[in-house]
């Protein structure tokens, strides 16, 4: 089963030396998603796919 929630992006401006205009977006993940992942503080690395209309998000294995 599919688990889905609706969010909102976080949407900040950049700083440093990023221009004028420029605008960081975020998500924040669900906990639960994450600890099922086998994402910790110790392997956090990830992978991220865009193929025009969807992010896929897994984490990153040796072979990467």
């Amino acid at each position: 089963m599919i688990e889905e929630r609706n969010m909102r992006l976080i949407i900040v401006k950049a700083g440093g030396t990023a221009g004028k205009n420029s605008l960081t977006y975020k998500i924040s993940l669900p906990s639960k998603w994450v600890k099922e992942m086998g994402f910790s503080l110790d392997d956090r690395n990830a992978v991220i796919a865009f193929d025009g209309e969807q992010i896929t998000i897994r984490k990153r294995t040796t072979e990467d």
